[in-house]
């Protein structure tokens, strides 16, 4: 417990809170490729679907 004089004479401010880290370039690029192969396999099922009827 801190003493009740020092914190009155010299205030101890509180830890702010801690900032989330930036992603990785590695992360966001494994990120984008990952959507970019997700919405190139969505884009040939659509027009498979779409040629065959």
């Amino acid at each position: 417990m801190p003493d009740p004089h020092c914190s009155s004479c010299c205030p101890v401010e509180p830890p702010k809170p801690e900032a989330p880290a930036p992603w990785p370039l590695g992360a966001l690029l494994w990120l984008g490729i990952l959507l970019g192969v997700g919405g190139g396999v969505y884009v040939l099922v659509m027009w498979a679907v779409s040629s065959a009827f």
